[in-house]
């Protein structure tokens, strides 16, 4: 080896070990950080809005809380300019390290401008909350209208103040239906509001043959409210949702927010998230149809504490257990999320070198399925020696890949045989049968973004384009040639709103998008 080579190697190590630290070191930092690339959307009329919320977790695990979206709209159509208001909360899981959560506002059939603030609060040793305020989507007539740019806007989380948490707290049970239907947000507009809306309209100043013109609009931002907040009054009067909410007030709990999603007056989905004063936290989901209860799951610290016992008792875990025991671990916390009829346990383990274990389970109705034992990660000492190890054995592979370089040059190059081309036509296919069996088996999620992954698939290969592309890019480069596809535009908005949980997955809908992929394809 020359010493220059030597002096080489030696400089590309020391600036390993510091690249090594610096990452370390950024990761002691703990936070939760929202970003999104523009403050300025631009959506042509008809498709759907969806953002992309890059999300930085440093914490080292999942952490829960609330996402609230606060909306305006504003249209105007015919001289007549409209503006309605509307705030939704949803529990979001934020997964550990970088990670990007879609949120889709829907689309508009009418050039319209909406105002989105966006705030996220969770838990972590004290009160945090996020804001990401001041965002605009704006729907357009036409493609030359959108003026997208780069604009990241960035908020971290900072400590709650008091009067914010006071006022989510301050809004004590006084009467079931009363707290319930202010919790979800059901006003009953007043006379002298109604007035005010009707005095409004009628200053607007716009011909007297537009008052079609005026209704259509106001239907088209009612209907939908109508809707849900018919379906809250009838979820607050339902006798077995009355029990069960009673039964948690009875407890000490106090609701703290609700979460529906309605696809009629009374059927839907619905939340309810609960808390202490001890901050001891608790919910209750179901769904409703036609009026009638099915399936409540209440989550509560004694269902928790009775699923950690099922667990406990588990053979499976058992013997996982007493292995990390044998080999210096100790048990430091369980974390349990639920997802439809499922509970995800994690169960964390650290030893004295502080390398970590994970046991992970699935339950459901108190039933362990199953069991699997994760080791995470090691030690940063263990991690330095695992690079300075990995740097030795580079050097070496590279002097002996210099020595024998000669002899593998000097050997006769092997032709290589031609790739067969690729066979998109049985690739999509393959596509179309898999989703089918993803959603026989209820993973509806994947199963509608494998339908639309394969007419993507086939279209692209089809017109040469060759090349991963999403649905807008696609349906704008039929536009501009001019190419109609029966059924392609539904089929792409229904997968679309399933995979971003705003419409609930239906078998007579499925069996459609199906139908037009397979006449696509075929």
């Amino acid at each position: 080896m020359s010493f220059k080579r030597l002096r080489l190697f030696l400089m590309l190590f020391v600036l390993l070990i510091l690249l090594v630290s610096t990452i370390v070191s950024a990761k002691t930092s703990k936070d939760i950080t929202f970003s999104l690339s523009q403050k300025d959307y631009y959506f042509k009329t008809g498709e759907n809005a969806i953002l992309s919320l890059n999300i930085s977790n440093t914490y080292g695990h999942q952490v829960n809380g609330m996402l609230t979206y606060v909306y305006s709209q504003e249209i105007n159509q015919g001289g007549m300019h409209m503006t309605s208001s509307n705030s939704q909360s949803v529990s979001l899981t934020v997964d550990n390290g970088d990670s990007v959560q879609g949120l889709n506002f829907g689309t508009s059939n009418n050039p319209s401008i909406l105002h989105v603030d966006l705030k996220f609060s969770y838990t972590e040793d004290e009160s945090r909350i996020i804001n990401l305020n001041g965002v605009v989507i704006h729907f357009v007539s036409d493609d030359s209208q959108k003026q997208n740019e780069q604009n990241q806007q960035t908020s971290s989380s900072q400590k709650q103040q008091a009067s914010q948490q006071n006022s989510q707290q301050q809004d004590p049970f006084a009467q079931m239906q009363q707290q319930i239907n202010k919790m979800m947000g059901i006003n009953q507009p007043s006379q002298s509001q109604n007035q005010n809306s009707q005095q409004a309209l009628q200053n607007s100043q716009m011909p007297q043959d537009s008052s079609a013109l005026k209704k259509q609009m106001q239907d088209q931002l009612k209907q939908q409210q109508e809707m849900k907040d018919e379906f809250q009054k009838q979820l607050a009067s339902n006798k077995d949702f009355q029990k069960e909410h009673q039964e948690m007030i009875n407890k000490g709990f106090n609701l703290t927010s609700a979460d529906v999603n309605p696809t009629s007056n009374n059927t839907g989905d619905f939340k309810l998230n609960y808390e202490k004063s001890n901050g001891e936290q608790a919910s209750l989901q179901g769904m409703m149809n036609n009026g009638s209860m099915q399936n409540i799951r209440k989550d509560t610290p004694e269902t928790r504490e009775a699923m950690k016992k099922s667990l406990e008792e588990n053979p499976d875990f058992k013997k996982y257990e007493d292995e990390l025991k044998k080999q210096g671990y100790e048990r430091k916390d369980i974390s349990m999320t639920q997802e439809e009829n499922k509970t995800n346990v994690q169960v964390n383990y650290l030893n004295k070198n502080n390398e970590t274990a994970t046991i992970s389970a699935e339950m459901e109705n108190n039933t362990v399925d199953k069991v699997e034992l994760n080791l995470n990660n090691v030690s940063k000492t263990n991690n330095f020696w695992t690079w300075l190890i990995l740097v030795v054995i580079g050097v070496l592979i590279y002097f002996i890949y210099v020595k024998r370089k000669k002899k593998v040059l000097a050997k006769p190059s092997v032709e290589k045989k031609p790739k067969k081309p690729f066979d998109y036509l049985k690739e999509s296919n393959k596509l179309i049968a898999e989703g089918k069996d993803l959603f026989e088996n209820k993973e509806f999620k994947d199963a509608y973004g494998k339908i639309g992954q394969a007419i993507r698939l086939y279209l692209s290969y089809k017109y040469k384009l060759e090349k991963e592309i999403t649905s807008d890019e696609l349906l704008s480069f039929l536009r501009k040639n001019n190419k109609t596809i029966p059924g392609l535009n539904d089929c792409f908005d229904t997968c679309s709103l399933v995979e971003f949980a705003k419409y609930k997955a239906n078998k007579t809908d499925f069996d459609k998008i199906v139908k037009t992929a397979e006449k696509i394809v075929n």
